[in-house]
C-alpha cells in the first residue's frame, strides 16, 4: 500500500502545484489595476510571481519525474528557464516592473530551493586515503 501512495505522490504534487500556478496568475491579471497605486503593490506583485515560478517548476519537475523515473533531475536549460520566461512573461503582462522583480525574488527562490534540495538528496562523499608512492619505484 505505501508503494501506491509513493508513485502517485509526483502525479498529485504536479496536480496541485499546477493548480495553484493558475491561480495565483488569474488572481493577479484579475487584480492588475491594483499594481498602479503605489511601488509596494509593484513589488508584492513580483513576490507573488516568484511562487508562480515555485509552483510551476514543482509542476514540471513532478511531471519530469513521473514520466523519465526518480533519478531524474531538474536542469538550468531546458526546465528552470522555460518556468522563468513563463513568469517573467505573465508578470509581464501585469505590470513591466513585476516582471523584473518576479525574475530576482524568483532566482532568490531557486537559491535557497537548490540549498534545502542539496541538504536533503545529496549523498556524503567518502574520500579514502590513497597511499603515495615511494619515489623512483613503480606501483604495480
Amino acid at each position: 500500500m505505501s508503494k501506491s501512495i509513493s508513485t502517485k505522490s509526483p502525479l498529485i504534487s504536479a496536480i496541485i502545484s499546477g493548480i495553484l500556478s493558475l491561480v495565483i496568475f488569474a488572481t493577479l491579471r484579475f487584480y492588475a489595476h491594483w499594481f498602479n497605486n503605489s511601488q509596494i503593490n509593484i513589488l508584492f506583485g513580483g513576490y507573488m510571481f516568484s511562487w508562480m515560478f515555485i509552483l510551476s517548476l514543482t509542476c514540471v519537475s513532478n511531471a519530469e519525474t513521473l514520466v523519465f523515473g526518480s533519478d531524474f533531475q531538474a536542469k538550468l536549460v531546458p526546465e528552470i528557464l522555460l518556468c522563468l520566461a513563463t513568469t517573467a512573461s505573465a508578470a509581464g503582462v501585469v505590470h513591466r516592473v513585476c516582471a523584473t522583480t518576479s525574475i530576482f525574488f524568483s532566482l532568490v527562490g531557486l537559491y535557497f530551493i537548490n540549498r534545502i534540495s542539496s541538504k536533503y538528496y545529496n549523498s556524503a562523499v567518502v574520500i579514502e586515503d590513497v597511499p603515495l608512492r615511494k619515489s623512483g619505484k613503480k606501483n604495480k
